[in-house]
């Protein structure tokens, strides 16, 4: 049976869309299927961060519609065993009961269902999905870390949210903006997954629409990934991350 996780965030703009295209990169670059959702609706961007945003007819909205996921399904430009369902271009509700009707059968055809949520805390949306592994993303500044502490503080799920802190720069250790790593995990009440570096691939990614298969991006979404699926992963030193 394939892993369900769902990336969220409090505060927009914290990357939570590159984390989950870059887990999905990660995963299928070491032989996993992935079956990636965008469910953002007016505002989806997984389309183009894949290079397929000319190749959409179908969206979320019409596999819901149809009950069929496939109606909506696309390859990625690179990785024929990454699956894309692209949000709706307008805005809409999203029945997430249907959703989950839908895509929960799916757990046995791939390693991995990504669900791209949309900013904010949408704790009914959340609930339906309790069996899932959210990850929430959040940088290493104070808003986002406070956005980060509110959900997991308000989420109820079956197992406890992990925090993906990202565009991390250990500068802000060094500076002293933070006394050390610790500091800045506490300040999210969240247990820490992973670290993703402030690399420059990843700003890049919605044009080139792939990763170097040993790049330090791909390598701190590979290490989530083990820790996922139940690995002990020790966290590298910071300088190396």
């Amino acid at each position: 049976m394939g892993i369900t996780v769902c990336t969220v965030s409090g505060k927009g703009g914290t990357g939570k869309s590159t984390v989950s295209s870059g887990l999905s990169i990660a995963a299928a670059q070491s032989g996993k299927s992935v079956l990636l959702i965008d469910l953002d609706c007016g505002l989806r961007c997984l389309d183009i961060i894949f290079g397929i945003d000319d190749k959409i007819v179908f969206d979320l909205s019409d596999a819901l519609n149809s009950s069929d996921i496939k109606t909506a399904t696309y390859k990625s430009l690179y990785y024929d065993n990454i699956d894309i369902i692209p949000a709706p271009l307008s805005p809409e509700p999203i029945d997430f009961r249907k959703l989950y009707s839908l895509v929960s059968p799916l757990q046995k055809d791939y390693d991995f269902i990504i669900l791209d949520f949309p900013a904010g805390a949408d704790f009914n949306a959340y609930n339906i999905f309790s069996n899932a592994l959210f990850l929430i993303v959040s940088n290493a500044d104070s808003v986002s870390l406070r956005d980060a502490a509110a959900i997991s503080n308000n989420i109820r799920l079956n197992t406890p949210p992990r925090l993906v802190l990202n565009r991390f720069n250990i500068e802000m250790i060094k500076c002293g903006i933070y006394k050390n790593i610790d500091s800045v995990i506490d300040t999210a009440l969240t247990r820490l997954i992973g670290i993703v570096p402030d690399d420059t691939e990843l700003l890049t990614l919605s044009l080139n629409h792939k990763l170097k298969p040993k790049g330090r991006a791909v390598k701190a979404f590979s290490r989530i990934l083990s820790r996922i699926s139940g690995q002990a992963v020790p966290l590298p030193k910071l300088k190396k991350i």
